[in-house]
């Protein structure tokens, strides 16, 4: 691991202890590191954070777009 000192804008300070005050991190350079990961590498799934996989999203959305084209057939949506 490498120490390096960085200067933050006073905006993106100020975010940072709010999520360190809000107990979400320990210190800055836990959400630090956490906004360098995300940012630059990024997340392995955008569901991740809530807690599900992408094929449960799926799952859920073939089931609501199933039952949209079911409501449309009935005459249950009003056409914009």
């Amino acid at each position: 691991m490498v120490s390096k000192h960085i200067t933050l804008a006073d905006p993106v300070a100020e975010v940072i202890e709010a999520q360190i005050g809000s107990g979400r991190y320990k210190d800055v350079s836990a959400a630090l590191n956490d906004a360098a990961w995300h940012h630059f590498i990024g997340l392995p799934s955008p569901f991740v954070e809530y807690g599900v996989t992408a094929k449960e999203v799926e799952r859920s959305a073939d089931r609501d777009l199933s039952q949209i084209q079911r409501d449309r057939k009935a005459g249950k949506l009003i056409p914009l």
